[in-house]
């Protein structure tokens, strides 16, 4: 009987110490994620069709990565004071007849954006950074 009480106990102390071990390894996780500077909500935007925008600074990039524009404010320490808006359209160029009398028109799709500052509500950037001809069949 005391060999079962041995083994009983042996089991026990290993159950606490894997259970200590669990509780340490956790905490430890959760210390380490805390620590970890997390970046502030709001801090990028987002804008159609495929911009990028960190708020802090005033960075524009592209889906591509492309650098659209360099920061406005390379300290950049208030999170939204720059605001994006991006636009994309089909703009008809000329139009006019062909050899046969038929109607052709030429339309080009444009990309562009508008940067602000929200704190003072100004205009700092304004450009179309995409200009491609249609071709049939795009849209």
């Amino acid at each position: 009987m005391a060999v079962l009480r041995g083994e009983h106990g042996f089991r026990m102390a290993a159950a606490v110490v894997a259970l200590c071990a669990a509780v340490g390894f956790l905490a430890w996780g959760v210390s380490r994620g805390a620590e970890q500077e997390e970046e502030p909500v709001g801090r990028y935007q987002v804008a159609v069709p495929d911009l990028v925008l960190d708020t802090t600074t005033g960075r524009l990039v592209n889906s591509t990565g492309q650098v659209l524009e360099q920061a406005v404010d390379p300290s950049g320490t208030e999170v939204g004071r720059y605001s994006v808006d991006g636009y994309v359209t089909a703009v008809t160029r000329s139009v006019g007849l062909d050899v046969i009398n038929q109607p052709v028109a030429v339309t080009s799709l444009v990309k562009g954006y508008v940067l602000g500052d929200t704190q003072t509500g100004r205009v700092l950037k304004q450009r179309i950074y995409y200009s491609q001809p249609l071709q049939r069949g795009d849209l």
